[in-house]
């Protein structure tokens, strides 16, 4: 993860975010990839700070997979050249989904997935490190219907680096099987399309994957 600040206009901000976040994946890419192959990580995150605001994640990619290092603004437009990254998980989304849901299916595909991904967690604990079995009151899931995402998010503050980013796959593979699931059973009328994995503690959270998830494809995460 990278966090910056920036003082320049609007335009100038697009390019300086080009240039960061092409710059950190290529840095990425040579101290994972050719210097530290055994490494397990293939993420990176741009955070941008500002006074008086929360942070916000501005860009995250799978560095392994993004062989070319484009950005999103590398089309000029601020968003990617296939569309993928046009939605960004944010905290607005994860407040949103913080809101208990009363729409049936929304219940039924959360409570699904939520039971998955605290199975498969507490079946990880020894890699993961967990202090103790986890259940719902560590790990949730919800829904932030103006953007078609499900979030997925976990309060336990115990996991390192490593340990957080692991569980993130776990987490990211279940959410995005619910979804197509249910979309391959209701069709167009379950409009989620996305999901997000973040990790919150005190006032701070952090968002660490987002994608989409119309195909099983979408999620070999």
């Amino acid at each position: 993860m990278a966090a910056y600040q920036l003082t320049s206009d609007e335009q100038g901000s697009i390019y300086a975010e080009t240039e960061i976040a092409r710059s950190m994946c290529l840095t990425v890419r040579d101290v994972v990839l050719r210097l530290h192959p055994d490494l397990p990580y293939r993420t990176y995150v741009m955070v941008k700070e500002q006074q008086g605001q929360e942070p916000r994640v501005t860009w995250q990619d799978d560095f392994v997979t993004n062989t070319d290092c484009q950005s999103a603004a590398d089309n000029g437009t601020g968003q990617d050249t296939d569309g993928s990254q046009d939605w960004q998980p944010d905290e607005g989304g994860l407040g949103q989904a913080m809101i208990p849901s009363t729409d049936s299916a929304e219940i039924r595909v959360a409570d699904g997935a939520a039971r998955k991904i605290i199975a498969g967690t507490n079946g990880f604990r020894q890699t993961l490190g967990t202090d103790g079995v986890l259940g719902d009151e560590q790990i949730k899931v919800g829904f932030d219907p103006a953007n078609s995402v499900m979030y997925v998010w976990s309060d336990y503050v115990q996991w390192n680096e490593q340990q957080v980013d692991a569980w993130a796959g776990l987490a990211a593979g279940d959410a995005c099987r619910a979804l197509v699931s249910e979309r391959e059973s209701a069709g167009s009328a379950w409009p989620y399309s996305r999901y997000a994995v973040a990790e919150i503690g005190g006032s701070h959270y952090m968002m660490i994957r987002g994608n989409t998830a119309l195909t099983r494809a979408d999620c070999l995460v």
